[in-house]
């Protein structure tokens, strides 16, 4: 048992004397400490190789207030002092004394009915391993076997280095099976034959250890589902399949359709076909387009950051049955001109990574839509003024 099922802002004293009640056990994910860790040098080299090996392993919880024996939890042990200020020292000695830093470790104070506090140092697993101490130049690597931490050795060091780009190459293939599978017709949904954007938002944590493989018992207990690209206003039809968790259009949507589909690996996959034109092209218009994708985005990243999937999350802008899609436009408003058409059944456009979920959607997408108004003929999107903003307007929630 642990915590890293309970999203951190929704753990309760409830849960921690639980842990006391249950009699449960530091693990690979789990490490008690009766008190804060001390402000001298040692401490603090202790601190950090804690995170660090957590980081490095498979991330968990330095739960800082419970007395343990024998590595089983015995009793609560509050933290008595300024709490603001140890959880600002905790995260500044992390934030100084690691390299690469770990951008989104967190720290919680949670307060106990009976006076002070339980601090949950939550530490999520890297993508970008190894991190090593560089505090007093110590210039070590660490990381964690069940209760133990240890410095790994050369063969295990060189693992760790390749773990991020072995991680980009499973994602990217995935990426790479969902959209001929889409541009193919096998969608959860009937779809038409014309142009479709698609939308990827994958969380490369979950991706990494299937931590949503039970997807609707996930959800059931949760707020947030995705919904299908430009239709966040509208009356939609959600259920599961052997994917995960759909959320669609209607089947006798006169317009057009779309979906949201969560699969169990954590990835959220939003597709909506484009307008379609008797003469068998498909056409986007810049305002609506990048409208559908930003708000589909932003929707989406709020999602995972409900379940607390974790970061960092790979973002991919795709078009399929793209061939004869072309993009309509008004230049100097002297009615409208169609450009010529992208040329290509499945156009990938360039990723985005990001280590937070509260990006400016807008500003990071800005390189992706560049480069899909080259397809068609155009040096940049011409959605952004000359400062580099964005001129449309985002769809609240």
């Amino acid at each position: 048992m642990s915590l890293l099922d309970i999203p951190l802002d929704k753990v309760t004293e409830a849960e921690l004397q639980n842990l006391v009640a249950a009699k449960v056990s530091e693990s690979t994910y789990l490490d008690y400490k009766q008190q804060t860790y001390a402000d001298g040098d040692d401490a603090r080299s202790e601190f950090l190789a804690d995170v660090s090996a957590f980081a490095n392993t498979l991330g968990g919880d330095i739960i800082v207030g419970v007395a343990e024996h024998d590595g089983v939890a015995a009793a609560l042990t509050p933290f008595q002092g300024d709490v603001d200020k140890e959880m600002r020292r905790l995260e500044q000695i992390a934030l100084a004394g690691l390299e690469p830093r770990i951008s989104n470790m967190r720290v919680r104070a949670i307060p106990v009915a009976s006076g002070g506090h339980i601090l949950i140092i939550r530490i999520p697993r890297s993508f970008l391993p190894p991190h090593r101490v560089v505090a007093r130049s110590s210039n070590k690597f660490w990381a964690r076997a069940g209760t133990v931490k240890y410095q790994p050795n050369v063969q295990q060091l060189r693992q760790l280095f390749n773990d991020a780009p072995h991680m980009a190459e499973r994602i990217r293939s995935f990426l790479g099976d969902r959209l001929v599978k889409i541009n193919a017709g096998d969608t959860p949904i009937p779809l038409s034959a014309s142009g479709k954007m698609v939308v990827h938002v994958i969380p490369a944590p979950t991706f990494a250890d299937d931590r949503l493989a039970d997807i609707v018992q996930v959800m059931a207990s949760g707020t947030h589902v995705p919904l299908p690209p430009g239709e966040f206003g509208g009356s939609n039809q959600a259920g599961v399949n052997l994917d995960g968790f759909l959320n669609s259009t209607h089947p006798n949507d006169a317009v057009r359709s779309a979906y949201a589909q969560f699969f169990r690996n954590g990835a959220i996959e939003g597709v909506r076909e484009l307008s379609y034109e008797p003469d068998g092209q498909s056409r986007f218009i810049g305002r609506d387009l990048t409208t559908l994708v930003i708000n589909a985005v932003r929707q989406y990243l709020g999602v995972l950051k409900s379940y607390e999937t974790g970061l960092p999350i790979y973002i991919f802008v795709s078009l399929c049955n793209a061939t004869k899609t072309v993009y309509r436009h008004s230049p100097e408003g002297l009615g409208w001109s169609d450009t010529k058409p992208v040329g290509r059944e499945i156009v990938v456009l360039p990723e985005i990574y990001l280590d937070s979920y509260d990006a400016d959607v807008p500003s990071v997408l800005r390189p992706v839509f560049n480069v899909l108004w080259n397809a068609v003929g155009f040096p940049q999107c011409d959605m952004y003024d000359g400062q580099g903003q964005w001129r449309g307007s985002i769809s609240p929630g």
